[in-house]
């Protein structure tokens, strides 16, 4: 798997609160799933999981405060 698209599945698991439930119940069924190497599924296994669930909710208030017309 290239790069990008490693990239564009971390990207999902911190914005899309489903695929992150799906991939913190069965990390290495959903990376193998998407196509990730052994070694991109192992790096994501280890994932800091309060880390990845701190930074969701840090990206989402930021979403929504945009939506809401903030500037930052």
């Amino acid at each position: 798997m290239s790069a990008a698209a490693f990239e564009a599945f971390l990207a999902r698991l911190y914005v899309d609160a489903d695929a992150r439930a799906r991939f913190l119940a069965d990390p290495g069924g959903e990376t193998e799933r998407a196509g990730l190497t052994p070694a991109e599924c192992s790096a994501l296994a280890a994932i800091d999981r309060v880390g990845l669930e701190l930074a969701a909710a840090s990206y989402d208030r930021k979403r929504a405060h945009r939506k809401r017309g903030g500037t930052s």
